[in-house]
């Protein structure tokens, strides 16, 4: 992007240049799941899927709707530096409310990680890096910056990926080693970019005009709590599942919960592309709304719809016939599972991903209710469907794409049904 200030590049490019860089960071982070896999054996690998899982619910979950709030506000007038000030308290308050669910289900996810304090001690510090991995994230995209988003991303899993190989050599055959190594890769990738980030999105801000209100920690806490519930729903329905998978297998199970975690990050590795690029449309979508650009958006969607359809149609016979040998070839013989259950959790990860773009719409209209209502129904459908389906592998599989549909619906209808509505969104 050079030195250009935002707004004087092209939403498209940039979108793109995001596209891009998510896309070779998913491919390596998958490389890197891959080598995790390979160093570990099943039974081990499930406490690394466990981890990795429960690591993106306080990670991603809690600290996203940072990300998207700085994303929509940035490239409005305003006083950057007092909103980043207050996007720095209310990332201390979502660490506070993260190492507080840790507590809270510490008893799970003491289970779920075998009891490994190592990697519970992991998951304490990575509360505490997620604050200026998505402070980084979110000043980045709000102020245009996508290309340097992008490169962050990739260096993020080229470290992953590096400090994962030398773990591999060294002959860790400990999950905790590798959990630890992803802390510090988070780390390395995104906190150095703070300081120099801030500077420049302080620099292009744009004056506020004379009546806007004053942006505070506690203003900007309470306008993301609603994208918080919805945030954590999302990947409670993403990654919970195979934590729950986990720690409900019995002894006899243990090794199939490895295998099916390990099949899930393979099958779901679209949503490890589509997933963090989410915030990336917010400013452009909030742009095109705020113009009466409306009819733009709904087009979007529904090539969006139709382009999921034709995946559909050619990823469920391609799981049913290559899914399990390709299992078994990235993660090893030791690694089957059918092909029925890949074609279940791609069908779950076709409608999560429509559940992601719906829901980034009602972002950029400031509806944030709308978004934690959405995510909440395909949560709630998700764990009755857990509760009622036999064999916990199964039910595992069959909630995730059915709480994954139900919440796309849901999303959909909110849509449908409010568009004509005046926005009754949250104050900006």
């Amino acid at each position: 992007m050079g030195d250009r200030a935002p707004g004087q590049v092209g939403a498209r490019r940039l979108v793109g240049a995001a596209g891009l860089g998510v896309l070779v960071s998913g491919l390596i982070v998958n490389v890197y799941l891959a080598v995790v896999a390979r160093a570990l054996p099943p039974a081990e690998y499930a406490t690394f899927g466990s981890f990795w899982a429960i690591a993106l619910v306080l990670g991603f979950g809690a600290f996203l709707p940072l990300e998207q709030e700085l994303a929509r506000r940035l490239p409005s007038p305003g006083d950057r530096r007092a909103l980043l000030r207050a996007a720095t308290g209310a990332s201390a308050v979502l660490a506070g409310i993260a190492l507080a669910v840790l507590a809270l289900a510490l008893p799970i996810v003491s289970r779920s990680l075998d009891g490994n304090l190592s990697a519970m001690l992991a998951l304490v510090a990575l509360c505490l890096v997620s604050g200026g991995q998505f402070l980084v994230r979110g000043t980045l995209i709000g102020t245009d910056r996508l290309v340097r988003h992008a490169a962050v991303m990739v260096l993020d899993a080229v470290l992953r990926l590096g400090l994962a190989v030398i773990v591999f050599f060294v002959g860790g055959a400990d999950a905790a080693a590798f959990c630890w190594a992803l802390v510090v890769a988070i780390a390395l990738a995104h906190l150095p970019q703070l300081p120099a980030a801030w500077r420049r999105a302080v620099a292009w801000g744009r004056p506020a005009p004379a009546d806007a209100p004053t942006v505070s920690v506690r203003g900007l806490t309470r306008d993301a709590m609603p994208l918080l519930v919805g945030s954590v729903c999302a990947q409670l329905l993403l990654n919970g599942l195979p934590v729950l998978v986990v720690a409900q297998a019995s002894d006899a199970d243990e090794a199939a919960a490895g295998v099916f975690v390990a099949a899930f990050t393979l099958a779901k590795a679209p949503l490890s592309m589509v997933v963090p690029l989410q915030s990336a449309v917010v400013p452009t979508l909030t742009r095109l709304i705020a113009a009466d650009r409306r009819r733009e958006v709904l087009v979007l969607l529904l090539k969006g719809v139709a382009a999921l359809g034709a995946v559909a149609a050619i990823g469920v016979p391609l799981a049913l016939l290559i899914g399990p040998p390709l299992v078994s070839l990235v993660f090893g013989a030791e690694y089957t599972i059918g092909g029925l259950d890949l074609a279940i959790i791609l069908c779950g990860v076709l409608a999560h991903i429509g559940l992601v773009v719906v829901t980034q719409v009602h972002v950029a209209r400031a509806r944030h209710r709308d978004v934690a209502l959405s995510w909440t129904a395909g949560l709630v459908t998700a764990g009755v469907t857990f509760w009622l389906v036999p064999g916990v592998v199964l039910s595992g599989e069959v909630a995730f794409a059915v709480g994954s549909a139900v919440g796309a619906l849901v999303s959909g209808l909110i849509l449908a049904v409010s568009r004509r509505r005046p926005n009754e969104g949250n104050d900006a």
